[in-house]
C-alpha cells in the first residue's frame, strides 16, 4: 500500500488553475505561498493547499486550507495514518474532516469538569458556556 502523501497548492497559472508542488526550507517546514511552475520556483499568494494521495489506483486529493503550517501538520498526520493502516493498525478517523463542533467540545468538556470540579464550580461553567452554545442543563 502507498503511505506517500504529497502537499499541493492550487494556483492560477497563464494555463489556468493547476495542482503544484509546494517547496520546503532546509528543515522540512513549508515556504509559505511558495511552488514550483514549470520547474521554477514562483510565489502564489492565491489559492488552497491540498493533500494528495492514492488508495489503490484511485488519486485522492483533500483541501485542507490556506494555512501552509497546518497544511505541513495535516500532512504528516495523514502519513502516519496511512503507516498505520499499512501495519495492521486500527486507525479511529474523524468524522468531520478533523473538526468537531462547539457543542460536542462543550458536552465533553462539562462532562469531564462533573467528575473532578464541585458542583458549584459545574453550574458557573455551564452558565458561563451556555451564552456560545445552547446546551441542556445536567
Amino acid at each position: 500500500m502507498n503511505r506517500e502523501v504529497n502537499l499541493t497548492k492550487r494556483v492560477q497559472t497563464p494555463h489556468g488553475w493547476r495542482y503544484c508542488t509546494v517547496v520546503l526550507s532546509a528543515n522540512g517546514r513549508v515556504k509559505p505561498d511558495i511552488v514550483v511552475v514549470n520547474g521554477k520556483q514562483e510565489i502564489h499568494k492565491e489559492g488552497a493547499y491540498y493533500l494528495e494521495w492514492r488508495e489503490g489506483a484511485k488519486r485522492v486529493r483533500l483541501s485542507v486550507g490556506k494555512d501552509p503550517a497546518d497544511a505541513s501538520a495535516r500532512r504528516q498526520r495523514k502519513e502516519a495514518e496511512l503507516n498505520a493502516v499499512n501495519n495492521g493498525v486500527a486507525v479511529v478517523r474523524d468524522g468531520q474532516n478533523g473538526q468537531r463542533s462547539i457543542a460536542a467540545a462543550v458536552a465533553e468538556f462539562l462532562d469531564e469538569t462533573k467528575l473532578t470540579k464541585k458542583p458549584k464550580t459545574l453550574a458557573a461553567y455551564t452558565t458561563a458556556l451556555a451564552y456560545f452554545v445552547q446546551i441542556p442543563d445536567s
